[in-house]
């Protein structure tokens, strides 16, 4: 059952735990760890995943975006678990609660690290409030987290690293008010030394310097535990104080009314209007649309960055597939991976609107219905399955590797999509994990993966959590897997060299069509200018003479060398000459024939 958020006493006492990490990851949160704001989100999706919550609800106060609230119905948390993981933030707190790497009740894989998420909510917003009541417990505990202590203190660090390179340029605080005092010293040097002075004035000295050096991000005030309705549980965490560049970038406030896709231009919407027009749309009818050529009224791009927000975090979080998904010709694909989401028994719903991996292929600009389309010619699937030991650990994953001759749409599903432990890290690698055998040009953009990372490639993961450290033995033997399945641009040789036995059959099968209606138009010429007098055959016979003229036929030798080599020029050729000699032949005048080839040659004009 999901709770809501009840108020505290503040009155009482509170009590202070700090909030430290393990070495090194400050520089990082410092730096932002997240790319997106679906990628900060997406931890606390996880978090609640991990806790075995069977829906999780995100609110987003859409379109004010003035508070975003996560609550699941998961096992909860004690004050004394809550205790330990914001002392050890970025530690492998999780992985010594469960060594088995699973969740208890409906055997998940473990995906983060307890705590790393709720230091992602310090790109998002400066405050956040947690509320856990543990499974089978009668109270509930009741927590809130400040990042702004956090933030001055990343601002500090900065300044005192500038501050230390600009001391090294110019001496102690005494030399440079002596520098100051010289004439034609220049601009830049004196803009400098003042810059250092208006720092001195700012930051503690080194005597006072040990208490901002700690590796400390602030504190989380606990207050006393409250009572709770016995058999319910769950997680709700508040955030507040949402920092203003990431409520200008949800609310699209800053993106000008030109920048709309057209059909919304011409019609005078905003920014706010047109995302509510895509609000009153259901999720499936949304990926639909985006699933169209890029000729729509929208595509990926011109969406409103709230919609760009839902479609990543449906990729990223381990949620089931739309109905049909991945691949609507092959919808058993996948078959086990999609069962095992399904009974993993996770809902996620972002502003009441549920969420499905939004994979449906084929997409874009096809004529023929799904179930014409023929495999080779119009779209090619490889499925694999690789278990071995890399670098003496296991390394086993699952997945497909699929292309389609349109363009894929929308174009944020190009490429491959990497998960590991059910998690999507970061979004589409549009490079391919760094693929140039060949020069992909427009074949990239046929092409969309997925792979499902069971065992392995975790320590290959960057602290974003979102990109990969390239030279891990694991992620190495990945990409050289996928590299040998997209093979190269020699026909038949993978994925690559299948798109491009596609081209030349659907060049051939074109060449034919074009050939047939060729033959057949000459036929009814030849026939008409000749009363049916003579009737026009192909020969495959190579001969030194371009055609021949008999009683009753004129034979083509297509083979000749004497025709153009080039298909279009050589029936433009046979065209232009074959009705005129077969007009002779059967005895028109001269302004017959030359009438005719006029008629021919403007005729061909036009086409």
């Amino acid at each position: 059952m999901v709770k809501r958020t009840t108020e505290v006493d503040v009155d009482k006492d509170i009590e202070y735990v700090p909030i430290k990490v393990t070495t090194g990851i400050l520089f990082h949160i410092g730096a932002g760890i997240y790319q997106s704001i679906a990628g900060a989100l997406k931890e606390l999706v996880s978090n609640s995943y991990d806790a075995d919550a069977t829906e999780v609800f995100v609110s987003t106060d859409y379109p004010n975006f003035m508070q975003i609230k996560v609550v699941d119905n998961g096992s909860g948390m004690t004050k004394t678990r809550f205790r330990q993981a914001m002392a050890t933030v970025g530690s492998s707190l999780k992985v010594i609660l469960y060594p088995e790497r699973q969740t208890p009740k409906y055997s998940r894989p473990i995906i983060g690290r307890l705590g790393i998420g709720l230091m992602a909510l310090s790109q998002v917003c400066s405050e956040a409030t947690i509320e856990s009541q543990a499974e089978g417990s009668s109270t509930k505990f009741v927590g809130k987290l400040d990042f702004s202590e956090f933030k001055r203190r990343v601002e500090t660090q900065e300044k005192h690293i500038r501050l230390d390179v600009l001391r090294e340029r110019y001496g102690g605080e005494k030399e440079m008010r002596a520098l100051l005092k010289k004439r034609g010293l220049p601009e830049e040097t004196r803009g400098d030394i003042k810059t250092i002075l208006e720092i001195l004035e700012e930051v503690p000295s080194k005597r006072k310097r040990k208490e901002v050096d700690y590796e400390q991000l602030g504190y989380c005030m606990l207050f006393p535990d409250l009572s709770a309705k016995l058999g319910e549980h769950g997680t709700t965490i508040t955030l507040t104080n949402i920092d203003a560049p990431v409520r200008e970038l949800l609310a699209d406030s800053r993106r000008a009314q030109k920048t709309l896709p057209t059909y919304y231009q011409e019609r005078s919407y905003t920014w706010g209007q047109y995302s509510d027009e895509l609000n009153k749309m259901s999720w499936e009818d949304l990926c639909s649309l985006l699933r169209k050529s890029s000729g729509g009224k929208t595509t990926y791009q011109l969406l409103p960055t709230y919609h760009q927000f839902l479609w990543e975090l449906s990729l990223m979080t381990p949620v089931p597939y739309l109905e049909g998904g991945p691949i609507a010709m092959k919808p058993a694909l996948l078959r086990t991976k999609k069962l095992e989401l399904e009974n993993y028994n996770f809902d996620l719903l972002v502003d009441n609107r549920l969420l499905r991996k939004p994979i449906l292929m084929p997409s874009g600009q096809f004529s023929s219905k799904e179930d014409e389309l023929e495999e080779i010619y119009d779209y090619y699937l490889k499925t694999f399955n690789y278990d071995k030991e890399v670098a003496s650990e296991r390394l086993k994953f699952q997945g497909y590797i699929y292309w389609q001759r349109k363009q894929v749409q929308p174009s944020v599903v190009r490429g491959v999509q990497v998960h590991i432990r059910n998690v999507g890290i970061g979004l589409y690698d549009q490079t391919l994990m760094n693929f140039s055998t060949v020069s992909l040009t427009a074949r990239v953009g046929q092409i969309s993966g997925e792979i499902y990372v069971d065992e392995g490639l975790e320590r290959a993961l960057n602290v974003d959590r979102n990109s990969f450290r390239v030279t891990d033995e694991h992620y190495v033997a990945l990409q050289h897997y996928v590299w040998e399945l997209l093979g190269t641009a020699t026909r038949g040789d993978g994925i690559i060299g299948t798109s491009f036995d596609s081209y030349w059959r659907r060049k051939g099968r074109e060449n034919a069509a074009k050939q047939t209606q060729h033959v057949k138009r000459l036929r009814d010429i030849v026939k008409s200018v000749t009363n049916q007098k003579l009737d026009v055959v192909f020969h495959s016979k190579s001969s030194e003479e371009p055609f021949e003229i008999t009683d009753d036929q004129i034979i083509i030798y297509d083979r000749s060398r004497r025709w153009p080599r080039s298909m279009p020029e050589r029936r433009l050729y046979q065209r232009v000459l074959i009705p005129a000699e077969a007009a002779r032949a059967s005895g028109a005048k001269l302004e017959k024939v030359l009438e005719l080839l006029e008629s021919t040659l403007l005729s061909a004009r036009d086409e």
